[in-house]
């Protein structure tokens, strides 16, 4: 849509828009009319290759008129916090464009001499990295399955082995009681037998201690926008709005990697199932030190008596087609030190589906999480003092 009244600064605007397609950067230039509609000005080669879109598609349109309905609104958003805000605002979202999933690294900033009504923005592809970084992750929870299956298979031949040790030292000490040396050394080697055991048994037990230490798995805690990412997952599963979705702004500490692949599954199998309605929940165990993940829906549930081991297992056949299922993530949460399962649905919610739970390690930095009714009763103390 064209505004027919000729911008103020439409020569500088036309200087920007030939500095934007000399530069092999993926870049794009919005505008805030008298009327509050914010339209795309120009989107540059490099971002129309990058996004496998027609750079002609932008001009003179706004984020509705390109994008699916809640894609368009997120998007939107992002752009009114820039106009509406004194600084840049950087953020990472995931977008669904054509079908493929694409990350971006976005910086969007008003550039000066247009009455903040001009933004700039700049979107650096990440989707490659954001690959690896999830096929690195979904190795590292494998080696870490792998090294617990070792570690337990040592701890118990250690823990089997102490107690025929442990019977071996007391008869050495039953025959030493009242034993006489003829003078051929025999003393001296029961003692030698006797020591050697007491060794022994020493170092089983030490092997067990660190056994047990090994036991906690490593983390990377950084800072997450969790409402931003709930609404970027959100955008993906369901882009035209058919769903309604209740989700968290809250900023916490946690691994970002593990709460966006696990998120990400928990709410596109939601959105499969779903009637009308997904609810993300957050609490906070501080006791434990984990965030407590609850996503649930209002569709026809399970089948009464499904185990998570009957979901995964059934998911691992799916796999291929299916990404990163719930047998994986069961497996990445529990690496860091979580878990996944299953708890009753939300009937009194009006949510009759499925709910799954992520427990991870992390803390709530800012904002409100919202607790299911009736639960967490021994870690609502968080919420009085958010």
């Amino acid at each position: 849509m064209d505004d027919p009244t000729p911008h103020p600064h439409a020569r500088a605007l036309e200087q920007l828009v030939m500095w934007l397609d000399g530069i092999d950067l993926p870049m794009f230039l919005l505008i805030q009319r008298p009327d509050k509609r914010i339209e795309f000005v120009h989107a540059n080669a490099a971002l129309g290759q990058v996004a496998g879109l027609p750079v002609s598609v932008f001009a003179g349109r706004s984020a509705q008129e390109i994008f699916p309905a809640r894609l368009a609104a997120h998007l939107t958003a992002n752009y009114t916090a820039c106009l509406t805000g004194d600084e840049p605002v950087s953020y990472e979202e995931c977008l669904l464009i054509e079908g493929r999933e694409t990350w971006w690294q976005t910086t969007l900033s008003k550039p000066e001499g247009f009455d903040g009504q001009v933004v700039l923005g700049i979107a650096v592809t990440t989707t490659e990295a954001k690959q690896r970084e999830f096929a690195a992750a979904e190795a590292v929870a494998e080696m870490a399955a792998r090294f617990d299956d070792l570690r337990l298979f040592s701890t118990m031949a250690a823990h089997d082995a102490r107690s025929p040790l442990a019977t071996v030292s007391s008869l050495v000490d039953l025959i030493l009681d009242g034993f006489e040396d003829m003078g051929d050394g025999k003393t001296e080697l029961l003692r030698l037998v006797s020591n050697t055991v007491d060794e022994a048994l020493v170092q089983i037990s030490d092997t067990l201690d660190r056994g047990r230490q090994y036991k906690g798995q490593v983390s990377r805690p950084t800072h997450v926008d969790l409402g931003r990412l709930a609404n970027d997952i959100a955008a993906m599963v369901d882009p035209e709005m058919t769903l309604e979705f209740d989700l968290p702004e809250v900023r916490v500490e946690c691994d970002a990697v593990v709460v966006q692949m696990g998120l990400r599954n928990l709410m596109s199998n939601a959105a499969r199932f779903a009637g009308e309605r997904i609810s993300v929940y957050l609490s906070e165990d501080k006791v434990r030190g984990l965030l407590l993940l609850d996503v649930a829906d209002d569709g026809p549930g399970l089948a009464p008596g499904t185990q998570l081991q009957d979901l995964t297992a059934r998911g691992s056949e799916r796999m291929g087609n299916h990404g990163f299922g719930l047998r994986s993530i069961a497996q990445l949460l529990k690496s860091r030190g979580g878990s996944l399962d299953l708890r009753p649905p939300l009937h009194s919610q009006g949510l009759s589906g499925a709910r799954f739970r992520m427990e991870l390690p992390g803390h709530l930095l800012g904002g409100k999480g919202s607790v299911p009714p009736g639960e967490f009763s021994a870690v609502q103390d968080w919420e009085k003092a958010s």
